[in-house]
């Protein structure tokens, strides 16, 4: 009978490891450069594009990854009382061969990527604020201010982009911008969660009431929404988990605690992956609210600061020190 019990218990846990998502290094890449900065970064096909502050945005061939070489260096720069002043590459989205460049006091820049070997330039929107983060829908982009909250602009003709909506909050650092008609939901930092709901039709960007504010224990550093519930890369409090049934009032349901700061999160299926200082961890989400820690990877040189899934593999940019930066290429298993 024992014998048979024992057989049982390591037959479950076997089906358990199968079904477990892990990672493990495929690649590295890395260079060294002065005074950069790590935000986001995206990838579309086979280019990989890198914001890094004030050096511009970098284009990086992956189509071999034991080979990752760099392609262009998108940096501008505009004279303002006769002094140049650069953009700050901080955050980019790219879509259907169109860069969305967050790009500091330069504003949103919007490139032309068909040859990522020549960007160029489509169209341009400032007004003055640090745009520090951007979230496309449709014909409009969600503009997130470094300081100065949300605002919304049309970008159908970019010859003529038009602001249609302002939300400004002052001093509300805008991190990542979520979608969820009719509502936009911005997360800033050590401010929490501002929700904003708007009348229909949503794409008039009219506000049905003033925005809601959402408070947490530490900085919210990412914030994503899948189906009802809500995960909030929350700092030195790990991960916290919310209830979005009534997006204006969210409700935390779980919180877990992670080895270091959760600093970024991506969603993959029913797996959820956190940045979390010199480790990434791995969470089956198949119960939304009960996130289940199934592994984790730890470099102890490294520390993880965004994650992208392309292809079946999971892109981690890490920085090493103040000079050395670069990413590591998993194989999703």
């Amino acid at each position: 009978m024992k014998i048979y019990i024992f057989l049982s218990i390591f037959i479950l846990g076997l089906i358990f490891n199968i079904k477990a998502q892990y990672i493990y290094p495929l690649s590295e890449y890395s260079s060294e450069m002065k005074g950069y900065e790590l935000s986001n970064f995206d990838i579309q096909d086979t280019i990989l594009y890198l914001p890094l502050g004030e050096s511009g945005l970098h284009l990086l061939d992956i189509s071999d990854i034991s080979n990752i070489q760099e392609t262009f260096v998108y940096q501008e720069y505009e004279k303002r009382s006769r002094k140049k002043v650069f953009g700050t590459a901080y955050n980019v989205n790219v879509i259907d061969n169109k860069a969305y460049l967050a790009y500091g006091v330069l504003g949103l820049k919007i490139l032309d990527v068909i040859d990522p070997t020549m960007p160029y330039v489509l169209g341009t929107y400032y007004r003055y604020e640090d745009v520090y983060c951007s979230e496309i829908f449709e014909n409009f982009a969600m503009l997130g201010y470094k300081s100065m909250g949300l605002e919304i602009v049309d970008i159908s003709n970019l010859d003529n982009i038009k602001m249609v909506s302002r939300n400004n909050i002052k001093d509300f650092p805008v991190k990542n911008i979520q979608i969820v008609p009719p509502y936009i939901i911005i997360s800033g930092g050590a401010r929490g969660l501002k929700i904003f709901k708007f009348n229909e039709p949503f794409t008039k960007f009219k506000s049905a009431e003033f925005p809601k504010s959402h408070l947490t224990d530490n900085e919210v550093n990412k914030f994503l929404i899948r189906g009802s519930a809500g995960y909030i890369a929350n700092d030195f409090r790990g991960l916290s988990v919310l209830n979005m049934g009534l997006p204006l009032y969210p409700l935390e349901v779980n919180n877990i605690k992670t080895n270091g700061k959760a600093i970024d999160l991506v969603i993959d299926r029913n797996y959820l992956y956190v940045a979390c200082g010199k480790y990434i961890e791995v969470y089956d989400i198949k119960e939304a609210e009960k996130p289940i820690k199934i592994f984790e990877h730890i470099d102890k040189d490294k520390e993880f600061k965004s994650l992208k899934i392309h292809d079946s593999k999971l892109y981690a940019l890490y920085a090493d020190g103040s000079k050395k930066y670069g990413f590591v290429v998993f194989q999703v298993e």
